[in-house]
């Protein structure tokens, strides 16, 4: 089993691998601002779509610094109609350890 303390360390990891994030928003993909905070092995990532970007909003996407997607919706997953107010996304992921078999 895994110690609180490598968790801790998998979520730190984590953290600096998220890097930056896009919205898709009537069907044109706009890079917005990411941003995270971190507890134990929790992390808390922050999308933030700023109030002059309005529209409907159909998928979130955050990305590896090498441009790599290492988070998104589900496809048909998020469809959210964006007014002309700030609007903040919270992404919780959590580092646990799941024991299994290998086959």
């Amino acid at each position: 089993m895994m110690t609180q303390f490598a968790l801790e360390e998998q979520a730190k990891h984590l953290q600096t691998l998220y890097n930056n994030a896009e919205i898709e928003i009537n069907g044109a993909i706009k890079i917005v601002n990411l941003t995270s905070s971190r507890e134990g092995s929790k992390v808390r990532f922050f999308i933030d779509v700023p109030a002059n970007v309005v529209g409907r909003i159909t998928k979130r996407l955050i990305k590896s610094a090498s441009g790599q997607v290492v988070w998104s919706d589900p496809p048909g997953k998020i469809n959210i109609d964006k007014p002309d107010t700030d609007l903040r996304f919270e992404i919780p992921i959590e580092a646990i350890w799941r024991e299994g078999a290998a086959t």
